[in-house]
């Protein structure tokens, strides 16, 4: 196995259908769609303009979450914050998402082998089931914050490149062995970088620091959310 990271969205490649992606968005989407999941929720729809999300939304009777600016716009049901999702609001329910950052990754990488949402939560039980599912080509893919290097994301990538080197002795790219080494540099205070890093600095601006405590919880939530042939994250 190979493993490679793209530290933006802008650099990553194109999606080839033998490459497994993983998108990172730690803080906070695929945090949030992890979360979403472990409460029960029945799948989770990303989109990408808010009013897409709205319009899918009404059309199927689902929840409608997401953020612009960090914030729920007008008429969305939910945010963007991990707690929001608990199973009296999301079980048994579809939440269609659109985010700043992290639903737009996920719809550049479609057209791959497989895409999972990956966070510091599930990290451990994404790289295994990578390694079951027989990955040969793999691409964590950080989707940054407004098109800048976000570090919640690439020590996300560190930490599941590590364990895939573990697991499936992959080979890690040179921008792999930078995010491995920024986990490592972190690994014992990682809510320390993130409430550091860009994004989380936002988030303190805005009243959401807890969020950043709540997105560092490592292999908190094992369960590996994969996106279906319609587009919807399920539990794999």
């Amino acid at each position: 196995m190979r493993v490679d990271v793209a530290l933006t969205l802008a650099l990553a490649p194109a999606p080839d259908a033998a490459r497994d992606v993983v998108v990172l968005d730690v803080l906070r989407a695929t945090s949030s769609i992890v979360s979403a999941l472990a409460a029960g929720a029945t799948g989770v729809e990303p989109m990408g303009t808010v009013e897409a999300a709205a319009a899918r939304a009404r059309a199927c009777g689902a929840l409608l979450g997401g953020e612009r600016e960090g914030l729920p716009p007008p008429g969305f049901d939910l945010g963007n914050s991990p707690r929001e999702f608990e199973p009296g609001t999301c079980a048994g329910r579809l939440l269609v998402l659109s985010t700043t950052n992290g639903t737009q990754a996920v719809l550049a990488a479609r057209g791959s082998r497989r895409v999972l949402a990956g966070a510091l939560l599930n990290a451990e039980a994404t790289a295994r089931a990578l390694a079951a599912g027989g990955a040969r080509e793999v691409l964590l893919l950080c989707s940054g914050s407004r098109g800048q290097v976000a570090a919640d994301d690439v020590a996300a990538a560190g930490c599941l490149a590590g364990h895939l080197a573990l697991l499936a002795a992959a080979q890690p790219s040179d921008a792999a062995r930078v995010a491995i080494a920024l986990f490592d540099a972190w690994k014992h205070d990682l809510a320390g970088l993130l409430h550091r890093s860009v994004s989380g600095r936002r988030l303190h601006g805005i009243g959401l620091q807890r969020d950043v405590e709540d997105c560092a919880r490592v292999d908190a939530i094992p369960l590996v959310a994969e996106l279906d042939k319609e587009g919807v994250f399920r539990k794999a």
